[in-house]
């Protein structure tokens, strides 16, 4: 599917999941730095936030906030 592209086209595919990732990432660290979590220490939610791509946020979302 990609053989025939240059890094450039590649790089212009897949720049709008890249972006949605980094604000993913950095909504959810917001987030983190103002909610009350579950499970783990805040400073293990952000590593797992940063290292672990689109699962890292969206299992913080889903699991690691306590909600009012």
């Amino acid at each position: 599917m990609l053989e025939g592209m240059s890094n450039i086209e590649i790089l212009k595919l897949f720049a709008p999941v890249i972006g949605m990732q980094i604000i993913l990432m950095v909504f959810c660290l917001i987030k983190l730095r103002n909610d009350r979590v579950k499970w783990f220490p805040k400073w293990l939610w952000a590593v797992l936030i940063i290292s672990t791509g689109l699962l890292g946020p969206i299992v913080y979302l889903l699991f690691g906030r306590e909600r009012d």
